[in-house]
């Protein structure tokens, strides 16, 4: 079985202190496989899947198994340089207000065109404040029948794998194939663990002021 957390950050997002040495040293030790969602930004790694969360005019959502950078604003553009590529569409997040480019805040999720592109919801993600954000993930993915992934959001070493599903060994190259083996994993399998507030409120803030002085 494989330990997956599919929304990681490492350094190159610019509010992480993921450096990739010590993040890979972190998902070793913790035996998880990360997927690898740095903001407008793919970072290629040896120890994870490549992705990213990209930023458009209507809110942001994930590109995974990428291989190329996205950088298209227009997000029905976006998403289809994602499907040109092989790559799956994940929506992180997406009900939590508190994020400036939350997918709920656009109206897309209400859109027909777009929901049928979306391959996996993220209905729990770590660094959500409060626990409603994910609540409304999970109903809005099993109201949509959609697949439902799980991630830590982590911008910090300690926050690897605070959230992670168990999957059956699949290839690591092959996004069918891992569609295959989520579709037969046990939701309530699920590890889930909220980060502490003050990751979010207050140590990414100070990333953000510490890496402009670097």
């Amino acid at each position: 079985m494989i330990k997956i957390d599919m929304h990681v950050h490492t350094n190159t997002s610019r509010c992480s202190m993921n450096f990739l040495e010590m993040l890979k040293k972190m998902c070793s030790r913790k035996h998880i496989l990360p997927i690898i969602t740095d903001h407008n930004a793919m970072t290629k790694v040896d120890f994870g899947i490549p992705g990213e969360e990209i930023s458009t005019e209507k809110g942001e959502f994930c590109g995974i198994f990428l291989t190329e950078e996205i950088q298209e604003k227009n997000i029905f553009e976006a998403v289809d340089k994602v499907k040109e590529q092989g790559g799956l569409i994940y929506l992180p997040h997406p009900f939590d207000w508190r994020r400036r480019r939350s997918l709920c805040k656009y109206g897309e999720l209400e859109n027909p065109e777009f929901i049928k592109n979306v391959d996996i919801v993220e209905v729990y993600n770590s660094r959500c404040v409060e626990q409603r954000p994910n609540d409304e993930a999970y109903s809005f993915a099993e109201s949509k029948n959609l697949l439902m992934g799980v991630g830590s959001d982590a911008h910090f070493p300690w926050e690897v794998g605070n959230a992670y599903l168990n999957v059956e060994d699949f290839d690591l190259d092959n996004p069918k194939e891992f569609l295959k083996v989520l579709k037969k994993a046990d939701k309530n399998g699920f590890y889930c663990k909220r980060s502490h507030p003050s990751n979010m409120l207050v140590c990414s803030k100070l990333s953000k002021r510490i890496k402009k002085l670097i």
